[in-house]
């Protein structure tokens, strides 16, 4: 069974963060070990608050599980603070491994879910990863326009056209490629994202390459989302990662 470390926020509704990648690893026939970044308390409409952890315990829990385990893939979710963002950026210079990181930077809701001063760090970060996986807006933020010169390779999320869920994949050559899904409704659900960057994070730890691992990991999601159009769990529709 494949390996898979997540450094990820935690999400008190289980929709989304670290809850909503365990659930994407066991769906997937992968291990999960976890190092905790942060609590949200959030519904599946709007963000409430957010509290960072210390980073000196974000690197215990990092140290603690390099003793015990070799990953074969890591999965960087919310991050927030520059100090945890050196903390990771360390770790990972001790790591030969698949590097997935979403740089989670605003909630559907329109929270900022990462400091104005900590953009440049992400960034830095992104040149230890494989890939990473903006949507729009966190694209826009990291970004603009300008996909030249990149840390690495970028995946976004998502474009909607007529009937289809499109992400581009922008690769450091300056090359480009379309990925497509059937678009199904609702067209937004809380978990997605994080589902998807561990999705990736699974098949490329099972050695698929990044083109195979994005466009498996998308039809997961197409997958999931279609089984839970009849799952209300919550206030709104949730993300299902329940037994096959």
């Amino acid at each position: 069974m494949k390996k898979i470390l997540i450094i990820a926020g935690s999400c008190n509704s289980g929709t989304a963060g670290l809850q909503a990648d365990i659930k994407t690893c066991a769906r997937l026939n992968c291990y999960s070990a976890t190092a905790v970044t942060s609590l949200v308390a959030e519904t599946t409409d709007a963000v409430k608050s957010v509290v960072c952890l210390e980073p000196s315990f974000v690197k215990d829990q990092l140290c603690t599980l390099a003793e015990e385990f070799s990953f074969d893939a890591i999965k960087i979710g919310m991050l927030f603070s520059e100090e945890i963002m050196e903390v990771v950026r360390e770790f990972l210079l001790t790591q030969n491994t698949k590097v997935v990181l979403d740089p989670v930077c605003v909630s559907k809701s329109g929270h900022k879910l990462i400091k104005d001063s900590a953009v440049a760090k992400l960034k830095e970060l992104m040149s230890l990863a494989t890939v990473t996986t903006p949507n729009l807006d966190e694209a826009n933020v990291l970004f603009g326009d300008d996909y030249k010169d990149l840390p690495c390779d970028v995946i976004v999320k998502k474009h909607i056209s007529e009937d289809s869920s499109i992400d581009t994949l922008y690769k450091k050559d300056g090359s480009l490629r379309n990925f497509k899904t059937p678009l199904v409704n609702p067209l937004v659900m809380s978990g997605t994202g994080c589902s998807f960057s561990t999705a990736l994070a699974c098949f490329l730890a099972k050695g698929k390459s990044l083109e195979e691992s994005i466009q498996l990991s998308k039809e997961y999601i197409c997958s999931i989302i279609k089984e839970s159009i009849d799952t209300k769990l919550g206030k709104n529709r949730l993300l299902w990662h329940g037994a096959k």
